[in-house]
């Protein structure tokens, strides 16, 4: 059996499916109109809404990547099913090609920690926030204060990290109820820049006996959810994920439809889009496949320039972010472009390998660096709403500002360099916040 994702036009019972966050309503449609043999639809899964941009007609162009015109968006209903064989896939397409959109590879997905490139920590959480610039911050008085950041990962810790709501992949997970582990680390990492940020929980990785696997499945959900709430409250959101694929086997061959890591048309590069255009700052983790001490996770073929950054993390409207110590030195780990979905990546590096949290020796690989860096725009957007800069202009600003540790420009390893949050706050012109004058007495 084979397990994929199936990308289906819209009708009423997917929609309320979605609404009800339920696969019932959608059971008697998919049993009369779309299933084929060989399929068989998870009913653990509701149907869950991807805004795409397709073209007129509801007609996918032949390369749709990422820029429509003027085109606007189209319901479609991603649901998760399991097909028998390739045979099953080709008859759905050919038996139902009026409903489907396509059909693509639903591969697992795990968190970016490391302890590679020797294992102690190089500085600790002062020495960050200083080289970061989070003075700076603190005297324009900004700390993250009304931002919503949602730490996408394994759950937090809500004794050690305060949380204001969240997610889970499966019903009755209680925000905050997880064990003190990488999503807690995450968000700590977080905290550096944006102590007052409002941290939202969302468990999309599942710890079991020391490993934490999802599906891609899951994080269209995540992320559909999280548009909605963007959508509903807009101005202020940050997200970050320090997750992504390690190992290609698990994904159809590029050039397949089905395939995801090269594939803008693949529903979750398509809805990380939507979040961004919603208006949230969107931070991926650029992995821990790097040349010099990749993970041993990492598949074959799977390490070094051009072949590390997979997905959506190296999706062109988001922040993906390599990783740095406190010295400015490069961490081995660190993956390193041309990214699959555009080629000028990593964006930024933010620092890692520091001590930090105390859930591991050291806050490590790209899965600290890149929480390090989106508390630094939760800060920037206490002061600056998307209506006053929107993300792609946010994003522009902080490639700007960032220190270019080689001299040269962009590159392959570190993108624009290290962000700089005193370098930002000045180039925005923040001032100084004044000091309240004590009162006169008598």
């Amino acid at each position: 059996m084979t397990r994929c994702l199936v990308l289906i036009r819209g009708h009423e019972p997917l929609q309320e499916g979605w609404r009800k966050r339920s696969f019932r309503p959608a059971g008697p449609l998919l049993n009369e109109s779309i299933q084929v043999g060989g399929v068989r639809f998870d009913e653990s899964y509701h149907p869950v809404r991807v805004l795409r941009r397709i073209g007129a007609g509801n007609d996918p162009p032949v390369a749709s990547g990422f820029r429509y015109g003027g085109v606007g968006p189209v319901d479609t209903y991603a649901l998760r099913a399991d097909f028998a064989d390739q045979d099953a896939i080709a008859r759905l397409r050919r038996d139902r090609g009026a409903e489907i959109v396509g059909v693509f590879a639903d591969p697992a997905v795990s968190p970016f920690p490391s302890a590679y490139c020797g294992a102690a920590p190089i500085g600790a959480t002062r020495d960050v926030a200083r080289r970061l610039g989070v003075p700076a911050l603190r005297r324009a008085g900004l700390t993250g204060a009304g931002v919503s950041v949602a730490v996408v990962d394994t759950g937090i810790d809500g004794s050690r990290i305060p949380v204001a709501g969240g997610w889970a992949p499966t019903p009755g997970y209680v925000p905050g109820s997880s064990a003190p582990d990488h999503g807690t680390m995450v968000a700590y990492d977080v905290r550096i820049a944006a102590p007052d940020a409002r941290i939202l929980d969302y468990a999309l990785l599942k710890s079991q006996a020391g490993t934490w696997a999802a599906f891609l499945s899951d994080g269209i959900a995540a992320f559909a959810d999280l548009v909605e709430r963007v959508n509903a409250a807009p101005g202020r959101w940050v997200v970050n994920n320090s997750w992504g694929l390690f190992d290609r086997a698990s994904d159809a061959p590029i050039g397949s439809p089905e395939n995801y890591s090269a594939n803008p048309d693949h529903p979750f590069n398509q809805i990380t889009g939507a979040l961004v255009a919603a208006g949230a700052d969107v931070f991926f983790a650029a992995g821990n496949c790097g040349a010099d001490c990749p993970d041993p996770r990492c598949g074959k073929g799977d390490t070094g320039p051009g072949a590390s950054i997979h997905g959506a993390n190296s999706h062109p409207d988001v922040f993906t972010v390599g990783a740095v110590t406190v010295t400015d030195r490069r961490l081995g780990y660190s993956s390193q472009g041309p990214g699959a979905l555009h080629s000028r990546k990593p964006d930024l590096a933010g620092f890692s390998h520091f001590a930090g949290s105390g859930i591991y020796p050291a806050d490590g690989g790209t899965s600290a660096a890149s929480p390090v860096a989106a508390g630094v725009a939760a800060a920037l957007r206490q002061r600056f709403a998307t209506d006053r800069l929107a993300p792609a202009q946010l994003k522009g600003l902080l490639q700007r500002t960032a220190r270019d540790l080689g001299g040269d420009g962009w590159d392959y390893d570190l993108g624009y360099g290290v962000i700089d949050a005193a370098a930002a706050v000045k180039a925005l012109g923040v001032k100084p916040r004044a000091r309240k004058r004590p009162k006169a007495t008598a």
